[in-house]
């Protein structure tokens, strides 16, 4: 038995509106669809709660492959939990950009967090790339790069 593809990555939110004002509008994910999805036994089973309802918007990239699924958990309530790239079962996505210093000029105009502005990666002695770890408006962070095209891909 092999793996396929990967199909999605999700983040559980806790305002789906408010998410959606930063990987739609201020990232330029597009929506493919938002639903409520409620009475439906088979999402009791699947993630393990009764009653289960949620909002939830699929989002997509205009050119690229790439699947985005945020959750908004309305019963059973979201609750927030402690944050950080350190802990286990940390998630992020990571964006490649044309400029991250635009990107994160953008990102900051809008009032966005971070945890660093661009600083430049330097691996064996070689500036391999510029990166920064941009924060959602529930402070799940997202790691940007511009690699610079003269840096063959590991």
């Amino acid at each position: 038995m092999t793996l396929k593809a990967c199909h999605h990555h999700g983040f559980t939110v806790s305002d789906l509106e408010r998410s959606l004002e930063f990987y739609r509008d201020a990232l330029g994910l597009e929506v493919v669809r938002i639903s409520d999805r409620k009475d439906l036994p088979s999402y009791n089973t699947i993630l393990g709660y009764e009653d289960v309802h949620l909002q939830v918007a699929i989002l997509t990239h205009p050119v690229i492959e790439f699947v985005l699924e945020l959750f908004q958990y309305i019963n059973p309530p979201g609750t927030e939990r402690q944050l950080g790239n350190h802990l286990v079962g940390a998630s992020h996505l990571a964006f490649e950009v044309d400029d991250i210093d635009q990107q994160y000029d953008h990102l900051k105009s809008l009032g966005y967090g971070f945890i660093n502005p661009p600083v430049d990666v330097i691996r064996d002695g070689r500036k391999v790339a510029r990166a920064m770890y941009a924060l959602d408006p529930d402070g799940i962070s997202l790691e940007m790069f511009q690699e610079f095209e003269d840096i063959v891909k590991e």
